[in-house]
């Protein structure tokens, strides 16, 4: 029945479309007029609205209906004033104190239309949840979500099932960052209808941001059971399933979300560009270590879009972890073309010339990681290892202390300081970090006394 409707409206709507642009006289009756203009109010269409109103007056100049149109034209426009006035002339209906409830909340008389709303729920026998819902859309339109859920509160008490509230109860719990009473309305929701695709999908989401993963798999599993063709669930399942380093399983959903996008043409999908998509199935494949399938993907991707950022280090990650440092270089050289600011491809950069001997030029990359974000105690060690190497204890100290600071619990930090206090033989300050060594690894004496003997010979 409710399909039937919908079409009806449209197919209103397309008449009414069609004679203002062939210049046709216009003929609607005033419920034809008011349900055009309602489908253009709920899009947000004011001026599509504003054209609907002035035909509709017109012909129908007495028509209260038509006036109360305008009147929300009035608040929805800037001009809460002109609809007070209008609805001042006109007589109550039902849906008059509503409206002027939505023009005290735009004028800031928010005591004014809150007491209005309550007066009007309060005095409503018959539906109750229904006025709430009512009162709920105009709050949530000046964003009062914390007062929008006490009318749905209420609306629920008297229509337990009333979805609507429930789904608007959801979206205001969202606003206000409340994620168990989120979580809650899409259970609501779910109870009275488990096959619905949508729902399974947000309560999915509302999982995810919390990084319960598992759960956010279930829920998503359920929106895939009731549509199977619910692309988003699919995607989102990929990412979940990354999160969880199950990455065999991400790359299955990532590569059933791009052939799905390519078959369907889609220029782009859920903001995703076909390269983007290339990348996460490239990533994913990446995260399992399988380097060779992983690098199909990256050329996939830069195939489509030569200057992919990712692709282009990904490639680079991959020649790195296979020891072709050469052709890492090459990659990771060309993605700092692209963008100089990631240091993280600083860092990879710094690695691949660390493997080629390269310890001057992987400090200068190490530095630049730095400057653009110090907070890396993995940059930090890696900087005092190379200049330990190089024999410049004071400065692997300097470098080991800032990790530790980052970092107190960085693995080893107290044995590399007590060895770079050793080899400047400061051995009353090695005597002390290797104390704290011993303290998270019984075995540390015993690789000082190693390396040291190893350095010495």
């Amino acid at each position: 029945m409710k399909a039937r409707e919908d079409d009806g409206i449209r197919a209103l709507v397309r008449r009414f479309e069609q004679q203002r642009s062939s210049g046709q006289s216009l003929y609607f009756d005033v419920d034809e007029f008011d349900l055009i203009a309602d489908y253009y109010l709920d899009r947000g269409r004011t001026n599509k609205l504003s054209e609907v109103v002035s035909s509709a007056l017109r012909i129908h100049p007495n028509s209260t209906v038509i006036h109360l149109k305008r009147a929300i034209l009035f608040v929805e426009t800037g001009n809460p004033l002109k609809a007070l006035h209008l609805l001042d002339r006109l007589p109550e209906q039902e849906e008059t104190d509503f409206i002027r409830a939505a023009a005290y909340f735009k004028l800031k008389r928010q005591t004014e239309g809150l007491a209005l709303l309550k007066g009007m729920v309060d005095k409503e026998q018959y539906d109750k949840d229904l006025a709430c819902l009512e009162a709920v859309n105009i709050l949530s339109a000046e964003n009062l979500y914390k007062e929008a859920l006490d009318f749905v509160q209420k609306g629920l008490e008297h229509n337990p099932n009333n979805t609507d509230l429930m789904s608007e109860g959801a979206f205001c719990a969202e606003q206000l960052n409340d994620v168990q009473l989120t979580e809650q309305y899409y259970r609501m929701l779910l109870v009275v209808d488990v096959y619905s695709y949508e729902n399974w999908f947000n309560l999915g989401q509302v999982l995810f941001g919390q990084e319960r993963y598992e759960e956010a798999c279930k829920a998503y599993d359920f929106a895939l059971v009731s549509n199977p063709r619910f692309m988003p669930a699919v995607l989102q399942m990929g990412h979940a399933c990354f999160q969880m380093e199950h990455y065999d399983d991400a790359a299955k959903y990532y590569l059933d979300y791009l052939l799905a996008a390519i078959e369907e043409s889609l220029p782009s999908a859920e903001g995703n560009s076909i390269d983007d998509l290339m990348v996460f199935v490239a990533e994913a494949f990446e995260k399992a270590e399988q380097y060779e399938s992983a690098m199909e993907w990256y050329e996939h991707a830069l195939t489509t879009n030569p200057e992919n950022l990712q692709a282009h280090t990904g490639m680079g990650i991959c020649y790195l972890e296979l020891k072709n440092y050469k052709q890492s270089l090459h990659f990771l050289e060309k993605a700092l073309k692209l963008d100089n600011k990631q240091s993280e491809i600083w860092v990879y950069l710094a690695e691949v010339l660390v493997n080629m001997d390269k310890d001057d030029q992987a400090i200068v990359a190490y530095l630049h990681a730095l400057s653009l974000n110090p907070s890396q105690a993995e940059v930090l060690f890696a900087l005092g290892n190379l200049y330990y190497d190089q024999q410049k204890f004071e400065l692997a100290l300097k470098y080991y202390s800032d990790a530790e600071l980052l970092d107190a619990t960085f693995p080893n930090i107290h044995l590399y300081k007590a060895l770079a206090y050793a080899r400047k033989g400061d051995m009353l300050q090695a005597d002390s970090s290797l104390k704290l060594a011993l303290l998270s690894d019984a075995h540390a004496k015993e690789l000082f006394d190693q390396i040291i003997g190893e350095e010495q010979e």
